[in-house]
C-alpha cells in the first residue's frame, strides 16, 4: 500500500509539474506623481506630490502580483496590486505589453488638520511593460485610487514609473 501511494504521488507530481506556470521574481524602484483630490468641505481642492518607493513581485506570462511601499512628504502607502497582461494571444510575447490591474492598499496621510490620518484605498491601474533586457523592464502606468476612512480625501490619481530587475 505504501509503495502504491509513493508511486502514485510521484506519477501525479511528474504529470502536473509541467502545468504549473513558470514564475519570475523581481524587485524594483518606483516613482509616482500623484494628485490628491479633497472633498468639497476642504479648503484645498487638490494637491500634487511626488512619491518614491520599492517593489517586490512575482510574474508569470499572464499575471503579475506586486507589493509596493511608497512615501512622500505627506503620503505613505502600502499596496497589493494584481495585474493581467493583455493581448499576448494576438501578438505573441512582444517587447511592449499592456496590462490592466486592480489594487488594494493602506494609506497614511500626514496632516494635523485631519481627525483620522490612516485609511485604505482600492483602485485600478492601466499601463505598459517595456522589456529593456532579459532581466530589466520598465513599467509606465496610470493609477486611480478611491480613498476610504480619511475625510475629506476622495481620490489619488496620477502617472507612475517603475524599473524592475528579475532574478
Amino acid at each position: 500500500m505504501l509503495r502504491t501511494s509513493v508511486l502514485l504521488t510521484l506519477f501525479l507530481t511528474a504529470l502536473f509539474s509541467n502545468q504549473l506556470p513558470e514564475s519570475f521574481s523581481f524587485t524594483g524602484l518606483s516613482t509616482a506623481k500623484n494628485q490628491t483630490d479633497f472633498g468639497s468641505l476642504s479648503k484645498i481642492q487638490s494637491q500634487k506630490e511626488t512619491l518614491i518607493g520599492v517593489r517586490y513581485g512575482q510574474q508569470t506570462l499572464d499575471w503579475r502580483t506586486m507589493f509596493t511601499l511608497t512615501g512622500g512628504e505627506k503620503i505613505g502607502e502600502f499596496t497589493l496590486e494584481i495585474d493581467k497582461i493583455l493581448l499576448d494571444d494576438l501578438f505573441g510575447y512582444p517587447e511592449i505589453r499592456p496590462y490592466l490591474g486592480g489594487m488594494l492598499g493602506y494609506l497614511h496621510y500626514d496632516d494635523n488638520q485631519l481627525t483620522n490620518q490612516d485609511g485604505y484605498y482600492y483602485g485600478g491601474a492601466f499601463g505598459f511593460l517595456f522589456y529593456l533586457t532579459d532581466r530589466i523592464d520598465l513599467d509606465l502606468s496610470y493609477q486611480y485610487k478611491k480613498v476610504k476612512d480619511i475625510d475629506p480625501l476622495n481620490t489619488i490619481k496620477g502617472p507612475s514609473m517603475s524599473i524592475h530587475y528579475f532574478y
